[in-house]
């Protein structure tokens, strides 16, 4: 009910701007005139309120009103308009005093549904992500859902805001694969890399016409994050990607014990029946690098002809390219390991047990360097893996 009080008697409780009823009868001879074209009447004594209609330069209506709170004006136009005024915008002809007097509150704020974020989209295929660089750094100018990496743009883009040239491309899925050895390969022109888990499987980023590399890996069966990077530098642009299964490759084996050669990519493994690597080795063999660097799993059996299943010590060497930086190198393995980069102590964990030890190489310069692991089981299951990530 509207509290409705004469002269300058205060009004009782506030109401809401549409609780307010106008009079049956309008007060005699008090007019609002507007001092302006195109003044707005409002829902409300504020301009919090939405306009309902509006009066031109001169025109009147009653005034059957007033707001205690804000002195605003409660009109009644012959249009048939009724709502609120500012005081500043018209001039009131007669008697003000005479009006009833409101008290209405402030509108009621609104309660907007609460923004719910969109779900991240996702990808059937590979997630291509394109950038306006050969780097593949900063803001993507393009993002497609590609469901095999077979992509042959000649000499045109992507799409509109990728340039011809001087582009690059990143592609991300993760894949379980059934157990078993696959040939990996890339084929490209210019640049192109693969990476699976974060490790270096295949890698010729350099400016040059269509070429293929590949290499035979085994996978596990379990899911893997597969990333594919790519860069365009002029001329015809392309990019292929595919595996297939694969006999496993065949190690070579080593000349004889004195002559041993430490490979490139791969390891020259030693075997030893003791737990120190004391003494000469009693097989050797070529140990073909898997999705990991070094990753290999005996169980409870002889890791290769001659040897104990228990009590017994290996040491794998390669020589690996790696990027300038700083980088972390990780282990996983049942019992003891210790890794050397050029013959530096990187990681020390030469006790029993199952561990996950770790630590930081910094300032690595770019270019190959040589690994060596030196690893023994004591009993139980025997596994070892090795790997590493640049940091910065």
């Amino acid at each position: 009910m509207v509290a409705l009080l004469l002269g300058a008697m205060a009004a009782s409780a506030p109401l809401r701007a549409a609780e307010v009823q106008a009079p049956l009868a309008q007060a005699a001879g008090t007019v609002a005139v507007a001092k302006f074209d195109g003044i707005n009447v409002r829902s409300g004594p504020s301009t919090a309120y939405l306009p309902v209609g509006s009066l031109a330069y001169g025109q009147s209506c009653p005034v059957i009103g007033r707001d205690t709170f804000s002195g605003w004006w409660l009109v009644q136009c012959p249009s048939g308009v009724t709502g609120w005024i500012s005081p500043d915008v018209v001039n009131v002809v007669g008697d003000p005093n005479s009006v009833p007097l409101y008290a209405v509150s402030g509108p009621q704020p609104s309660n907007p549904e609460p923004q719910v974020p969109p779900p991240p989209p996702t990808y059937v295929g590979w997630k291509t992500s394109y950038f306006a660089n050969q780097d593949v750094q900063g803001t993507p100018v393009l993002v497609q859902d590609v469901p095999d990496i077979n992509l042959n743009w000649g000499y045109g883009s992507p799409g509109p805001t990728v340039p011809v040239d001087h582009f690059s491309a990143r592609m991300e899925r993760a894949l379980t694969l059934a157990p078993g050895y696959y040939q990996f390969a890339l084929r490209m022109d210019d640049g192109a890399r693969l990476y699976v888990d974060g490790q270096p499987v295949l890698n010729d980023w350099r400016v040059g016409s269509i070429r293929e590399i590949n290499t035979v890996r085994y996978v596990d069966g379990s899911p893997h994050s597969y990333t594919v990077e790519y860069f365009e530098d002029s001329g015809l642009a392309a990019v292929q990607f595919v595996y297939t299964p694969s006999a496993p490759p065949t190690p070579a084996q080593p000349p004889p014990t004195g002559g041993l050669a430490v490979p490139q990519n791969q390891w020259l493994t030693q075997f030893f029946n003791n737990t120190d690597l004391a003494g000469g080795s009693i097989f050797a063999q070529y140990t073909a690098r898997g999705l990991y660097p070094l990753d290999v799993d005996w169980g409870s059996s002889s890791p290769a002809p001659g040897v104990n299943p228990e009590y017994f010590s290996a040491r794998f060497e390669g020589v690996f390219s790696f990027e300038p930086g700083d980088y972390q190198f990780n282990a996983r393995v049942d019992d003891g390991v210790r890794v050397y980069i050029d013959n530096l102590l990187v990681v020390d964990a030469w006790y029993d047990g199952y561990k996950e030890p770790s630590n930081v190489f910094r300032q690595l310069g770019g270019g190959p360097h040589t690994l060596r692991i030196e690893y023994y089981e004591r009993a139980g299951t025997a596994f070892v893996r090795v790997w590493w990530n640049r940091i910065n």
